[in-house]
């Protein structure tokens, strides 16, 4: 496949993911969330769509207040939310990333009390506590105004509650004491019951495809370390994709605390953190394994070095701590998926179009992870939210095409290595006899030795052709090779061997390499030269609709039933490989050789292969 085939399907599966990354069923022409105020009586949720809260909320800090008490009270200031809370300043002062406070929202309607609503949420740190009005909705952990007191918690969810009155309040609590950044930190979304049903099954649908992707991508390279060893770049990419999959579902829907319900929010972040700490590294392996250099060697020990240093810090530190050292780990990451592209670039042969489609795949992941630090900063808003994971996958999926190619091209090696042998059985002594009987024709005929010798000539380029690694020959590289082994065994034993060819004329195909040959040459020698009168054999190649056959016919000396399966399940050197080229035959195309022989009857052997 050409390069440009390559970079037009990654711009293609690249839109996909940018495509479903947009929320479905929000409108971008929402109305503005402005001083706490939300207006909808203009809205109409079963056309309009659902509607993203993110806006100007009030924000009370360092308070914790119900509806009664909101009714006379002034908010520290209008807070932008999404957004944590260490961004916001009160007094000239910036607030620190642990305590607690209280978000409000007023909505306007012009719905009738009763109608059903729903929330889409994701999660706030470290935990909440949402009310409509004064009846709570939806929780996450205990909040409280002191760390012992709390009890944080990360668990998405869609909640569902009736209007109490055409204009409501949203209210929220929050508290932070086991992160090192607070508050009202993703997007929530509104809408009625069904579309918010139908938005949380959408995103749960495509995020258990992924997982479930990335799992069975996982297993099958490990199978593949486990019967190839040697290759341990399957094992990395495996490793890759494990981390991955925990690494999705922890900025995902958190299926981890359905399956593992008594997981702490410490044990949580813990999980988040290792994983993402040790994706750098195995990405690092994985194209060192691919291309490697002293650079990549010492990037490999560096990146090791530096995570079992960031390990030991999860392992010893609680998350309030160290997760204040996401700035510092984002740049650590930027830093490690360069130098994987300056790796591969140092590995690069000329016109290696591999290569050059990985990095334009660590491009792309290196362009979505910064977008994703910067949306996950706040620095930047984006209709397609975060993108990071999608990279993710489409560099998997690239990478999967890339060790498919590599397997392939092993394949072929291995093959070529077994066509290797079977053409290092052309006998020493055919080769001395030939020569003989060149020198022997010399002294009576020398045009006919000079004929035999272009024969002889043709026969050993092409038997020793060993530059192509396919095993797919044009049809008449194989005629011709046949035609000139049959001129130098007619000049040597004459008389005795007489051949007919049945050959279309005009036919380009190409057919497994080297397989005409070895069997005509096993006709001669176990077929017709143990008679004394010799014999004839007839070679003919036919075309019945799109199929090929072959077909090798001698009126030798025959073989008996359990001689003929004996060559068949041994790759006898008597045979000349027939086990060799009836397992090809069956690997290629299902079927292999088709033989007929028996005693004083001569031997037929045919074989079919599709055009």
């Amino acid at each position: 496949m050409k390069l440009a085939k390559y970079i037009l399907m990654l711009i293609i599966i690249l839109n996909a993911i940018f495509l479903a990354g947009c929320s479905k069923n929000v409108n971008s022409n929402e109305p503005g969330l402005d001083k706490g105020k939300l207006d909808l009586r203009q809205w109409d949720f079963s056309t309009d769509g659902n509607i993203k809260l993110d806006g100007q909320w009030e924000f009370y800090w360092n308070r914790l207040l119900m509806y009664k008490d909101l009714a006379g009270a002034k908010p520290d200031l209008f807070a932008g939310v999404p957004n944590t809370w260490n961004t916001y300043s009160i007094n000239g002062e910036k607030l620190p990333g642990q305590g607690y406070a209280t978000y409000r929202l007023h909505v306007a309607t012009d719905l009738p009390p009763g109608t059903m609503l729903g929330l889409r949420i994701y999660t706030f740190s470290s935990a909440y506590a949402l009310y409509i009005n004064e009846s709570l909705a939806a929780s996450n952990g205990r909040v409280a105004a002191t760390a012992a007191e709390e009890k944080g918690e990360y668990r998405p969810q869609e909640v569902f509650f009736n209007l109490p009155d055409s204009e409501f309040d949203i209210i929220i609590h929050v508290s932070n004491y086991h992160y090192a950044r607070g508050g009202f930190w993703y997007s929530m979304s509104m809408g009625d019951a069904g579309s918010i049903l139908e938005s949380h099954d959408s995103v749960m649908g495509k995020e258990l495809f992924l997982l479930g992707a990335l799992l069975i991508v996982s297993l099958l390279f490990i199978a593949i370390f486990i019967l190839i060893p040697y290759q341990r770049f399957t094992l990395y990419f495996a490793l890759l994709c494990i981390l991955i999959t925990i690494l999705v579902d922890m900025v995902g829907l958190l299926i981890i605390t359905r399956i593992f319900p008594g997981l702490s929010l410490n044990t949580i972040i813990f999980i988040w953190y290792s994983s993402l700490n040790w994706v750098l590294v195995c990405l690092i392996l994985y194209v060192h394994e691919l291309n490697r250099s002293y650079f990549s060697g010492i990037v490999v020990k560096a990146s090791l070095v530096i995570s079992g240093l960031f390990q030991l810090l999860y392992v010893f530190a609680k998350p309030a701590f160290y997760s204040r050292l996401g700035n510092i780990i984002d740049c650590i990451s930027i830093i490690g998926v360069i130098c994987t592209i300056i790796i591969v670039v140092i590995g690069m042969k000329k016109d290696d179009k591999t290569s050059w489609l990985n990095v334009i795949c660590l491009l792309i992941l290196l362009i979505t992870y910064v977008h994703d630090t910067l949306y996950w900063s706040n620095v930047i808003r984006s209709d397609f939210g975060e993108i990071f994971f999608g990279g993710l996958f489409l560099f998997i999926f690239i990478q999967m095409i890339i060790q498919a190619q590599r397997i392939k091209l092993f394949h072929e090696q291995k093959t070529a290595a077994e066509l290797a042998f079977l053409q290092a059985q052309i006998k020493p002594h055919f080769l001395y006899n030939a020569l003989n009987t060149f020198i022997s024709i010399s002294h009576y005929d020398m045009d006919k030795a000079r004929n035999l010798l272009i024969d002889f000539s043709n026969y050993l380029r092409r038997s020793f052709n060993f530059k192509s690694l396919s095993q797919f020959v044009p049809l008449q590289n194989e005629i011709e090779l046949a035609k000139a082994y049959i001129e130098i065994e007619k000049a040597r034993f004459e008389e005795r061997i007489e051949v007919t060819f049945e050959v279309p004329d005009g036919l380009e195909t190409r057919v497994p390499n080297l397989m005409l040959q070895p069997l005509i040459e096993n006709a001669v020698i176990h077929g017709i030269l143990p008679k004394p009168e010799g014999g004839r054999i007839d070679i003919s190649v036919n075309r019945e609709g799109r199929t090929l056959i072959f077909r090798v016919k001698d009126n030798g000396i025959g073989m008996a039933a359990d001689k003929l399966n004996g060559n068949l399940k041994h790759n006898s050197l008597k045979g000349v490989g027939l086990a060799n080229i009836d397992s090809r035959l069956r690997k290629l195309f299902g079927k292999g050789l088709h033989i007929k022989s028996g005693p004083g009857t001569g031997t037929e052997i045919t074989w079919r292969i599709p055009l």
